[in-house]
């Protein structure tokens, strides 16, 4: 993200309770099923503009994965769903490490 796309999504963010709202839910699909992660982030994106654009590829690549250019499915994203969901944990009741 280029420096003035920071500022700009920085500041929409502080001011657009709206768009902030929306951030947090990205934050929260690590507490939901594995297997509707990707349905629920799709739901999520429905809700972000046009100048939100950087902020859902850049999530999309890290933690969801890219859209394949040809058929279905998603390309293997930076860090696995199995990595940072935590959902069994919070079913289950374990405690996370704050770390």
């Amino acid at each position: 993200m280029a420096t003035s796309s920071k500022k700009g999504l920085t500041s929409k963010y502080n001011e657009d309770e709206y768009f902030r709202l929306t951030v947090k839910k990205l934050i929260v699909l690590a507490f939901v099923s594995l297997d509707r992660v990707i349905i629920g982030f799709d739901l999520i994106c429905d809700q972000l503009d046009d100048a939100s654009e950087d902020l859902r590829g850049y999530f999309e690549k890290m933690w969801i994965g890219e859209p394949k250019r040809r058929g279905t499915g998603r390309k293997k994203p930076q860090f696995d769903h199995k990595l940072w969901n935590v959902y069994d944990r919070a079913i289950a009741t374990v405690p996370r490490p704050n770390n």
